[in-house]
């Protein structure tokens, strides 16, 4: 039994506190005390893996239970539908991207990926339309990629919005369509996709609830869907909500909140309308122990739920099935991180959690039955270190990681982090070990990587 934790009735303590700072991002150089990470994990540098792509990718225009999952989803994108042996466009360019988030105009800014996985920065910012929020959103989900549909997401906290890009072959972006405001919905920052349809979870403020509301995609841009808009736990303020995200068989939609330590889900019906299923509280953390706390970033491994407790600095694991929502029972259910772990990549049945305050990254195998295992015998599954830590008159200031993304064909992991600025770039080993790519974390400078960048998507 853990019984570090202590109870935990609504709200989170003082440590919870400092780990949510670390992991908006706006407090990553912050003093505090921790340890450096392991090394990085030798082996093999690559493995055949297809991991899931968030919402799908599924370019059909409905959501139903006819889809399939796309949990195989590669980075060929749309293969131009020819017949009789004439052969189609070639396949996108594979590339990363992530955002200013200026609050003078919000841009996407966009990297070359090489074979080997290392990073050239794409000629000039890809404007959003909108505007940001100028300080760090505490989310993931900021910036997602759809590479079926060839669309890259990217929301606008400064405005209300979100906007759409389209990708070209050579992964640049074309002009962006953005959204209008909704009424009463304050700062997006979390996106998600099942073929046309998309939602957005807002923040909400101290007189705003934290909600979700649901788009289409047309060739106007996206066109709010009627009834889709649904408050989270409270109907009167927000509740720190960190990610959304449609389950693979885009029939439910999963959302993490901070400060009420539970994770939402709402089905989806064939025309794309949210309902509330349920909101289910974190796991035990032992008999004496209180619940694990702040759910924060997510990935789903099959039917497993694989979610970072940065309250309880470590990951936890969870059924999940028709909505409903269970703590895994078999194996071990909660496995410990390095300090701030709130971001979570998959790539076939590992799992990857950075750690802001580290700064690190873990590794985990997930089994068939949701249970962790430690990747490597490094103390607290480290499998890569990424940014920087500086021991200073007041402790050690961190400059960790706020983002990850693994390729779509699962065999590059990249991490952001915006207070060096640099990007960690990493080869995924046969075993699940990550191997890094170049002698240190890639730092292009000035314009190409600013300072304060915020999300992370790659194909």
């Amino acid at each position: 039994m853990r019984s570090t934790y202590g109870v935990l009735a609504l709200g989170i303590g003082a440590a919870c506190a400092v780990a949510l700072s670390a992991c908006s991002g706006d407090d990553s150089n912050a003093a505090a005390s921790g340890t450096d990470g392991g090394s990085p994990g030798d082996g093999s540098a690559t493995h055949d893996a297809s991991p899931g792509v968030d919402g799908g990718g599924d370019s059909g225009a409905k959501v139903d239970g006819a889809v399939d999952s796309g949990s195989g989803d590669d980075a060929s994108g749309d293969s131009g539908g020819q017949g009789d042996g004439e052969a189609g466009p070639p396949p996108p360019a594979s590339a990363l991207y992530t955002m200013t988030n200026a609050a003078a105009g919000n841009a996407v800014l966009g990297f070359a990926r090489a074979a080997d996985g290392s990073l050239t920065p794409m000629t000039a910012p890809f404007p959003s339309g909108g505007a940001g929020s100028g300080a760090g959103l505490g989310e993931q989900g900021a910036v997602t990629l759809d590479p079926s549909a060839n669309r890259l997401y990217a929301v606008n906290a400064g405005d209300g919005t979100f906007s759409v890009l389209p990708v070209a072959h050579d992964g640049s972006l074309g002009t962006a369509q953005r959204s209008t405001p909704v009424a009463g919905l304050v700062g997006p920052k979390s996106v998600t996709f099942r073929g046309d349809v998309v939602y957005v979870l807002f923040e909400g403020d101290t007189t705003h609830a934290s909600a979700i509301a649901g788009f289409t995609i047309g060739a106007s841009g996206p066109t709010p869907i009627a009834g889709s808009t649904l408050n989270l736990s409270s109907d009167t303020k927000g509740v720190d909500p960190a990610q959304i995200q449609f389950t693979p068989d885009g029939k439910y939609l999963v959302v993490t909140e901070k400060a009420t330590n539970q994770i939402d889900t709402f089905a989806i019906d064939t025309s794309g309308v949210a309902t509330k299923v349920g909101f289910y509280p974190t796991a035990s953390a032992g008999d004496d122990a209180g619940v694990q706390m702040v759910p924060y970033g997510f990935a789903f491994v099959g039917a497993t739920l694989v979610v970072s407790e940065a309250g309880s600095t470590g990951v936890g694991t969870y059924t999940f099935s028709g909505g409903a929502i269970a703590p895994v029972t078999f194996g071990s259910q909660f496995l410990p991180t390095d300090p701030a772990p709130c971001w979570v990549a998959v790539s076939a049945d590992w799992a990857y959690v950075a750690n802001a305050k580290g700064p690190d990254i873990s590794g985990y195998a997930v089994a068939a039955g949701g249970g962790l295992t430690p990747i490597g015998s490094a103390t607290n599954a480290i499998v890569a270190t990424t940014g920087t830590s500086t021991m200073t008159d007041a402790g050690t200031v961190f400059a960790g990681p706020t983002d990850e993304a693994v390729s779509t064909d699962g065999k590059f992991l990249y991490a952001l982090d915006p207070g060096v600025p640099a990007i960690g770039v990493f080869a995924v080993g046969a075993s699940g070990e990550l191997t890094r790519v170049g002698s240190t974390d890639y730092a292009p400078g000035g314009a190409a990587l600013p300072a304060g960048v915020v999300g992370l998507a790659a194909r």
